[in-house]
This record gives C-alpha cells, structure tokens and sequence, in this order.
C-alpha cells in the first residue's frame, strides 16, 4: 500500500504535467504550478482535467492541484519538482526557496546549464537554498519523451545525487513498473549529458532536412558521445556517464524521435531558414540553442577539440548554411569514439 505523500511539480509545460500524471497515479497530491506569465494551462487542468496547451489529449488525474502562487505549491511539500525551461531556472529556485520551510528534496529536470555562466543547474541550486536543503539535491535526465511517459511507455532515466537518502525518497514517489530510476553520484556527468544532447539533436534534424538515413545518423552518434566524453572528463566528471542513459540514451531519445524540438528546429535550419525563423515555427524552447554557446565556451576553456558542437554553433549563429556545414563535417571528421 503506497503512503500518500504531498509532491510539488514546478513547471506545467509537457514535461512537467507528464511528471505530475505519473506522481498522481502513483496515489500522491500534486500541486502544481506554472510561471504567472502562462496561467492557461492551470487554468484548463482546474475546469477540464486537461492540459490542452502543452499536453493535449491526455486526461490527468484528479489528484493534481493546480496552484497559481509558488508558495502554495511548495507548501508542505516532500519532494519539489523544478521542470522549467533551463534559462528561468535561477530565477525558479530563488523564488521558490524562499518558501521552502521544511526539509525536501529538490529535483531538477530541465536538463539545461545557466547560460549566462555555463554553471550547472545544481550548483544554482546550492548557491540560493538553505544550508539543510544543499544535501537534498537530486538531478534526473535520461531518454523522456512527455507524451511517450503519460502513455504509460516504459522509461528509464539516471537520478544523480550526492545524497543516497535523497534518491531513495524520489524513487519513493516517482518510480513504478513503467517508469524507473538509475542511481548514480556523478551529477556533473548526469547534467552535463542532460544538456548538450540537444546541441547534437539540432545536427540530425539537419541530417534529416538532407535525408540522410541512419547509416549516417548513427556515425553523427559516435561523434557526438565522443564530444560529450570528452567534455564530462574534463569538468570532473565520469567518462562512462556519456554512455549510459544521460548520454547516449537521453542523445537517441531526441536526436532520432519526429517530437522532438531540438531535432525538429535542426531540420528547419536543414531546409535553409534562420535561426529566429526555425524558432518561431517551433514555437515552444529550444534549450540546444542556447546550450550550443555554452558548449562552445567550455570548450574553448578546457582547450579541448570538439568540431561537431563547433559545427553545430556555426549553423545557430550563420544565415542558412547548415546543409552545406554538415556535409563539409562530414568530409572531414573522423569517427573514432
């Protein structure tokens, strides 16, 4: 018999109302909450039980409680969900801690880096939550399509910690038999392969936009778990974390799935538009886009070679170049993981 427990979920886009689906399923409240800048989607959940602005078609539980103030959320909460776009993160958890009083666990999703620093989302963390709360930080990527997870579609993902205690209480509440939780301690592995995966994603739609098959999708893999190795090992974390489901996993989640943004903005700069037009037909976060700049910065501060992510860069930040960029990188790159 599970014990019901209060679960917070901030962040009501896709993933975030996934989240909160299999919580409540799970027999647990959720309160949930979005930014006050985009209320519709609270404002469906509490007349319709459904989401229709980012997860449509999906009949949500009950048990979720839609909270239009953060405070409410969070209120007597046992463990706090952060699933926001990566560059209001900060902003997020300064907000929310503020109102944390008790002991939580935090859990990060956005599977993103600061921009403005290239500083990891859990080191955000740290710097504004209370001495007790630094030890309760938990980060959780992996191969997670939303609509795949509120379809009760087996997923399997990495929960990194510090904290062995922590893990615990998440798997409490999140864990069931289509949905599973890998323990690792290597959260810079975890976070960093959470974010830079999209840099790559962006590559295969421009694969995609030049139909180019899988034969040369899955040599573009090799070369970019290389890069994400590479990149891992230099910032202190583990090598072997590239190649598990942070890594290549989480990389053919979205490199290779037709949902995907980054893959699907990728394909857009493929068929020659500009960076700004290949968002506005997106229409939702792109988080490659700004991490290919970050991965670009790191890069170039750990002196290490990375030709793929500076391929991708240039295609974001050149006017309609793309095809022509990955065909030249392609001519030149070598493949060897």
């Amino acid at each position: 018999m599970i014990k019901q427990k209060i679960v917070a979920v901030l962040g009501a886009g896709n993933m975030g109302t996934a989240i909160a689906q299999v919580l409540a399923e799970n027999g647990h409240v959720v309160q949930l909450w979005n930014w006050e800048g985009d209320i519709e989607p609270l404002e469906q959940i509490k007349k319709f039980h459904v989401n229709k602005k980012y997860l449509p078609g999906v009949k949500l539980s009950h048990n979720i409680v839609p909270c239009f103030k953060i405070a409410e959320a969070v209120q007597d909460a046992s463990v706090i969900f952060f699933v926001v776009p990566s560059g209001v993160m900060e902003h997020t958890i300064s907000f929310a801690s503020r109102n944390i009083k008790h002991n939580a666990v935090l859990v990060n999703l956005s599977k993103g880096i600061n921009h403005h620093s290239c500083a990891l989302i859990s080191e955000m963390m740290i710097k504004h939550v209370t001495k007790e709360l630094k030890k309760n930080i938990v980060c959780i990527s992996g191969p997670a399509i939303a609509k795949q997870i509120s379809e009760h579609v087996f997923t399997a993902m990495s929960a990194a910690s510090k904290s062995h205690s922590a893990i615990k209480r998440v798997k409490e509440v999140l864990e069931n038999k289509n949905l599973r939780l890998v323990e690792t301690n290597d959260l810079v592995g975890v976070e960093l392969g959470g974010s830079f995966k999209n840099v790559y994603a962006i590559a295969m739609g421009i694969a995609d936009a030049l139909n180019y098959g899988l034969n040369t999708k899955a040599a573009l893999v090799v070369s970019a778990i290389k890069e994400m190795a590479d990149l891992i090992q230099a910032l202190g974390g583990k090598r072997h974390t590239a190649y598990q489901l942070s890594g290549l996993g989480d990389l053919v989640g979205t490199a290779l799935c037709d949902e995907s943004r980054n893959r699907l903005f990728g394909e857009y700069l493929g068929k020659g538009l500009s960076t700004k037009a290949a968002l506005k037909k997106v229409g939702q976060t792109v988080e490659g886009v700004e991490a290919v700049y970050c991965l670009r910065i790191l890069a170039t501060r750990h002196k290490l070679k990375m030709p793929f992510a500076f391929m991708v860069y240039e295609a974001v930040v050149g006017n309609g170049q793309a095809k022509e960029l990955l065909k030249n990188y392609l001519a030149t790159a070598r493949f060897d993981a």
